[in-house]
């Protein structure tokens, strides 16, 4: 196989990532750093916008049930999330948001669409339709291909 002169995308994202990052101007980590979480406990609040269940979250994250129940019990403790018995099984343990949660999801993700805002508002407008564009089919096509895993999924469909 002949070596490409040109980086592959996983290099490109990393690469957009950190130019993105230099525009943050104290937008999105002053909310991380006063919030106190962790990476893990972050991406489990951005995945229960809507509720799942603590085995959906484990699958999620790629954690054992008493790891990601541990991770939860502290978001609990925090008021960040409520923990609420399966509707048919009392066994299953359901999770979602609280108003106090929703609110930090909301900041962060307010804090990061204005940071992603500043840094785009540089491009050429060519450049930015054209990059709008394919942002539109790439998560067009993340979305589809995220549908068609969670329905081959061994436990059956991911909330």
């Amino acid at each position: 196989m002949m070596k490409s002169d040109h980086p592959s995308v996983g290099l490109l994202v990393d690469r957009f990532l950190r130019a993105m990052h230099r525009y943050d101007s104290g937008r999105t980590l002053p909310i991380l750093h006063a919030a106190k979480l962790t990476t893990p406990q972050i991406a489990v609040l951005e995945f229960i916008r809507e509720p799942q269940t603590v085995s959906t979250v484990a699958t999620y994250l790629g954690l054992s049930r008493p790891a990601t129940s541990q991770l939860i019990d502290k978001l609990v403790r925090s008021g960040l999330i409520h923990r609420t018995e399966g509707a048919t099984d009392r066994r299953e343990r359901n999770v979602i948001l609280s108003a106090k949660g929703r609110s930090l999801v909301d900041r962060i993700a307010a804090a990061r669409a204005a940071r992603f805002a500043s840094s785009l508002e540089v491009l050429p407008p060519p450049v930015a339709a054209r990059f709008h564009s394919v942002l539109e089919e790439v998560i067009a096509a993340l979305g589809e291909a995220a549908g068609s895993a969670a329905e081959n999924h061994p436990r059956g469909r991911v909330r």
